[in-house]
C-alpha cells in the first residue's frame, strides 16, 4: 500500500534516461510520492537500473497512445494500492528551479479535489496535464476511471489532448470535484488576464520569476513553436535556483535537437517585435497584476484590429494574385 504514488511518464527519443530525468525524480521521491514509471522507450538494463534506483516500479509498453495511455496502464496496476494522493507526471519539462516541496504545500495549501501547476484557458479550462495532484474521491471516481479507460492508443495526438487531458479537468468539474492551481490567470486583486493563450510559453518567464512554478516546458526551449524571444534568459535564471540543473538541461537539448531545422542558438535570441502576440500577452500580464482594467481592455482591442488588419491585408493580397499575374504576361 502507497500513501502517495507517481505514475511517472517517460519517452526518449533516443531510447535514453536523461540525467535531467532521474534528477526530476529524485526530487518527486523527497517531496513523499513513491514512483513508479511507465516508459514507451526501448531502454537498456543500465538505464532501467538507473531509474530502479529512484522508483518503485518500471514498466516498459509499446509506444502507443502517448502519456494517457501510459498513465491509464499505471493506474489500471496501482490505483487501488494508494491511500493518499495520486500524481501523474511526465518528462515534459525541466526541474525543479527551485524548491519542490514548497511549491507543492503552496499549491495544496487550499483544498481542493484536484490540482495542477497551471489551469490553460485554451479551448476549455483545464490543468496542464505535465503535473497533476488527484485525492481519494477523484482517482476512485467512475469520472475519473472512464477517462483512463479509453484507448487512447488507437487515437491521434490531436484526439489524446482533447479526450485526455482536456476532459478530463472538464469531466472532473462536471462530476461535481473542484480544481486548483498555482496559475490561472486571475491576480490577488480580482483581476484576470483578458487574453488567452499557452502560459507556459508566452508567460514562462512571469510563471518561474513572479508565481514561483519551478519548471520549464522542453517544448519550449528545444522547439519554440510561438517564435518567443529572448529565451537565453532562462540560463541566469536556472544558475540562479539550481546550477547543478544548467549542464543537463543544455546535454538534453543539444542531443534531441540534432537535424532539426533552427539551431538552438537561434531559437533562444529571436528579436521581440512590438505586434507580435507575445507582446500584448505580456502587456496583458503586467496590466491585469497592477490592476488596470480599462487599459488592460484596450489592450485586447488593440490585438483584435491588428488581427483583423492583417487578416484584412492577406485577402487583398490573394484577391490581387490575379491581377499580378495578367500585369507580369
Amino acid at each position: 500500500m502507497f500513501d502517495n504514488l507517481c505514475l511517472f511518464a517517460h519517452f526518449d527519443q533516443d531510447d535514453l534516461v536523461a540525467d535531467y530525468v532521474i534528477y526530476y525524480l529524485e526530487a518527486l521521491r523527497a517531496t513523499g510520492f513513491e514512483i513508479v514509471v511507465i516508459s514507451t522507450s526501448r531502454l537498456s538494463e543500465k538505464d532501467i537500473s538507473r531509474l530502479r534506483s529512484v522508483s518503485h516500479d518500471v514498466i516498459l509498453r509499446e509506444n502507443r497512445g502517448h502519456d494517457f495511455a501510459s498513465w491509464g496502464l499505471g493506474i489500471e496496476r496501482y490505483a487501488g494500492q494508494v491511500s493518499g494522493q495520486l500524481m501523474i507526471a511526465n518528462d515534459s519539462v525541466y526541474g525543479p528551479i527551485g524548491d519542490l516541496n514548497h511549491a507543492l504545500a503552496r499549491l495544496t495549501s487550499v483544498s481542493a479535489d484536484f490540482y495542477g501547476m497551471i489551469e490553460s484557458p485554451e479551448i476549455a479550462p483545464h490543468l496542464q496535464s505535465w503535473l497533476i495532484i488527484f485525492e481519494p474521491a477523484v482517482y476512485n471516481s467512475s469520472a475519473f476511471r472512464a477517462v483512463f479507460a479509453q484507448e487512447f492508443q488507437e487515437m491521434a495526438k490531436v484526439d489524446i489532448i482533447q479526450k485526455g487531458e482536456i476532459d478530463l479537468s472538464q469531466s472532473l468539474i462536471a462530476s461535481g470535484f473542484s480544481m486548483r492551481s498555482l496559475f490561472d490567470g486571475t491576480f490577488e486583486n480580482g483581476k484576470k488576464l483578458n487574453i488567452p493563450s499557452n502560459y507556459s510559453h508566452f508567460l514562462w518567464w512571469e510563471l518561474v520569476e513572479i508565481a514561483n512554478i519551478p519548471f520549464l516546458k522542453i517544448e519550449l526551449l528545444r522547439v519554440n513553436p510561438c517564435r518567443i524571444a529572448s529565451l537565453h534568459k532562462w540560463k541566469d535564471i536556472v544558475i540562479a535556483r539550481r546550477p547543478e540543473l544548467v549542464p543537463m538541461i543544455e546535454d538534453h537539448l543539444v542531443r534531441t535537437s540534432k537535424g532539426r531545422q533552427h539551431t538552438i542558438p537561434y531559437l533562444h535570441n529571436l528579436p521581440a517585435r512590438r505586434r507580435d502576440l507575445q507582446f500584448f500577452v505580456k502587456r496583458d500580464y503586467f496590466l491585469a497584476a497592477s490592476g488596470r482594467r480599462f487599459a488592460g481592455r484596450a489592450n485586447l482591442i488593440y490585438l483584435q484590429f491588428q488581427k483583423t488588419m492583417r487578416g484584412l491585408m492577406r485577402r487583398i493580397y490573394y484577391i490581387g494574385a490575379p491581377l499580378r499575374q495578367r500585369m507580369r504576361k
